[in-house]
């Protein structure tokens, strides 16, 4: 196991089969129809994504083949494992049956077949190490001793790119990227034959994404994870990783194919739309469309084509008659009925940049720092004459202009979000200042007001805020008038009901959320993720608000719902001339949507600049390293080496110099002790001591 130089021969033989596979659940509300008759091949070596959005049956798929479906669902069909069926299909079996077959899948789960969950950040028990925690893996399913388990536990976090030391280290000790590749150790324990990833790289930075990417690659190529299926709705990862590709739909295969098929040559309606509705930062100034719609009632599906009442092609029959499959070439084939009249992917219109942004700031930022003191116990409070602290934001000074979009782009512990709730003043800074304009002529430091002051509540009722999980951001409790009313109300703002609903409803409306009256008495759980997060649009837009803060507002969105998420923000922009400042990790959609972009490193802004030259002509070498990270949706691309070292540091232990010194590989003696001034012009800036030609000739130095 040691041993992962040489790559591994594989027999290319069927490992694993799904047959007409049917899972049903039994619910108060009926019977959901999770997945029809699935059928699918694994072959050893090979490399299964899976895509589709949420509801569409990914997940459920992944733990019928675990077997770890609950104690409601019915099954129906055959998952076969090098010939054996062993899916324990919905029959009255008695207790000693049932104890042999849970005493079989225990013994082949982890051994022959592992799974790397959803989640990395929730994957761990908190109160016990990893070293623990993996080792949990062979105390179960070996007779090792604890000397032989500590060694196998060290061989598989080396083989996940961990050094030993984890071992000894709690979850919240880890990065997000640690903590996924320790999960990934934990999968790969037992060398299995398959292992299944559900959503891997939710949730983690694009260079982290991206090294996972390659060590899951690596991985494979050395026959440590021998096959795999990967599901996600992140139409990137899965073209890096996937040999071949299913999309699913509503519980069935939409389209299967090699992955080149799939991305270069769809012949499914909503295979092709799903492809469309993903920004690349090759063609993000593309214009995208996300798919109107929602996936249909599980519970009570539509005859014939589950996809028709979205679909642009669909016709008469499509509702009426369900589609069979009909084969493209070799392996590729489709369920749709006009697979013949298809055309293969186009690129649309380029989006509309003839909005400006106006000739004032809104907000001007000047040396803006926000310390977070710690204290470890009382006697070193009482004692210690240096107390530690958390650097979260370090003199960042920036302008924004009225209407414009910023979009804020860095690894998670840059500073993004806490340099998001100091402009809206969630937080009191340490020291600098917030200069904000209520227009051309009237401008006030908010940093400097009392709460109370006149200036400072208009200053708040101006500046609102989009927060990143639709899901825990809206009150259960509360019906949408009574959310998206609550400003109104805490800012005293109207005190007549019929107004109020007047505002709440042009809010709605605004946000695409027709007929308004028809959402007003509904509960957060009666809606989907896109119309939750348009209610939090609603909620931030009904005071008529300035100046707003959208902090990951996507990143719990399907890819469908981003693109109409964001093209309806660009739209109220340029309708009440509002100003964004727009946070994400994924820089093709804020490459998408902002005017400029602003990176940030360990509290400190390195680069600021235009979006396309950000994009195209970053100069930083940590902006380069980004935005070479970004996964582009086709199987040819390849980012190579990216030149950066290690994972980002904490905000307490930075270095004198320039912050990015210990992960850079440009790094000369004077980054380390001496601040980089600032470099290029207004217009476009960045923080190093070199410039670009001096950095290639850095580079050709080391290379030789």
């Amino acid at each position: 196991m040691e041993n992962i130089e040489n790559e591994y021969n594989y027999t290319g033989n069927t490992i694993l089969k799904v047959e007409n596979l049917n899972v049903n659940f039994k619910t108060f509300n009926g019977t959901v129809k999770a997945l029809r008759n699935i059928n699918l091949e694994l072959k050893d070596g090979e490399i299964l994504g899976i895509l589709g959005e949420s509801g569409s049956g990914k997940s459920t798929l992944a733990l019928a083949i675990m077997s770890l479906l609950p104690d409601n669902a019915l099954i129906d069909g055959s998952i076969l494992f090098k010939g054996n069926n062993y899916i324990n299909e919905s029959k009255k079996l008695t207790r000693k049956q049932q104890k042999e077959i849970d005493a079989k899948l225990r013994n082949m789960r982890w051994k022959d077949i592992s799974m790397i969950f959803q989640g990395a950040m929730n994957s761990f028990n908190p109160v016990y190490t990893i070293g623990k925690q993996i080792g949990e893996v062979f105390r179960i399913h070996t007779n090792l001793s604890k000397e032989e388990i500590n060694k196998k536990v060290i061989d598989v976090l080396k083989i996940a790119g961990l050094t030993p030391n984890v071992m000894k280290s709690y979850p919240h000790e880890l990065s997000g990227g640690m903590k996924q590749r320790a999960v990934i150790a934990m999968a790969l324990a037992l060398n299995p034959n398959i292992v299944i990833a559900d959503e891997p790289t939710t949730g983690l930075d694009v260079i982290t994404q991206a090294e996972i990417i390659s060590q899951i690659k690596k991985l494979r190529d050395t026959g440590l994870i021998k096959s795999m299926i990967i599901i996600s709705h992140d139409i990137g990862v899965v073209s890096q990783l996937a040999d071949h590709i299913a999309v699913f739909y509503a519980g069935q295969i939409m389209e299967y194919g090699k992955s080149r098929d799939i991305y270069l040559e769809s012949k499914n309606p909503y295979t092709i739309e799903l492809l469309k509705s993903y920004p690349s930062i090759l063609h993000a100034k593309n214009h995208v469309e996300g798919i109107p719609g929602r996936l249909p009632d599980p519970t009570n599906l539509p005859a014939g084509c589950k996809f028709a009442d979205r679909c642009y092609m669909a016709q008469d029959i499509c509702r009426k008659i369900e589609p069979e499959k009909a084969y493209v070439s070799g392996e590729h084939y489709s369920y749709c009925h006009f697979v013949n009249d298809i055309q293969t992917n186009s690129l649309t219109s380029n989006i509309d940049t003839s909005f400006s942004p106006g000739s004032y700031n809104i907000i001007t930022v000047q040396d803006l720092t926000k310390y977070f003191y710690l204290k470890n116990n009382m006697m070193s409070s009482l004692y210690s004459k240096n107390n530690a602290y958390v650097r979260a934001v370090d003199h960042v000074s920036l302008d924004i202009k009225k209407g414009e979009i910023l979009g804020i782009v860095g690894e998670s512990g840059s500073g993004k979000s806490t340099l998001a709730r100091l402009l809206i003043g969630i937080l009191k800074p340490t020291s600098g200042d917030i200069e904000f304009f209520f227009d051309e002529n009237q401008h006030a430091n908010v940093s400097k007001l009392k709460r109370k002051h006149e200036d400072y509540k208009e200053f708040r009722r101006n500046t609102q805020m989009i927060f990143q999980d639709p899901f825990d951001s809206l009150n259960p409790k509360m019906t949408v008038f009574n959310i998206v009313s609550e400003p109104i109300i805490g800012h005293n703002a109207l005190k007549d009901y019929s107004e109020m609903e007047a505002m709440v409803n042009e809010a709605l409306a605004k946000s695409d959320l027709y007929p308004p009256e028809a959402y007003l008495d509904r509960y957060p759980y009666e809606l989907s993720g896109g119309e939750r997060q348009r209610v939090g649009i609603a909620r931030a837009i009904v005071l008529k608000s300035n100046f707003i803060i959208a902090d990951e507002p996507t990143s719990m969105l399907d890819v469908s719902l981003r693109a109409s998420f964001m093209n309806k923000l660009n739209e109220i922009r340029k309708k009440d001339q509002l100003t964004i400042v727009y946070i994400s990790h994924d820089i093709a959609s804020v490459y998408y949507l902002s005017d400029r972009i602003a990176v940030m490193y360990l509290g400190v802004v390195v680069e600021i600049g235009d979006a396309n030259e950000i994009i195209t002509n970053s100069l930083h070498p940590y902006t380069k390293a980004l935005i070479k990270s970004v996964p582009s949706p086709t199987p040819e691309w390849d980012p190579g080496k990216i030149d950066i070292i290690g994972e980002i540091g904490n905000s307490i232990n930075v270095p004198k110099g320039c912050r990015f010194f210990n992960r850079c590989v440009y790094r000369k003696d004077i980054c380390k002790d001496t601040p980089p001034p600032v470099k290029g012009d207004s217009n476009h800036w960045y923080r190093c001591h070199f410039t670009e030609d001096e950095l290639v000739s850095i580079k050709n130095e080391r290379n030789k």
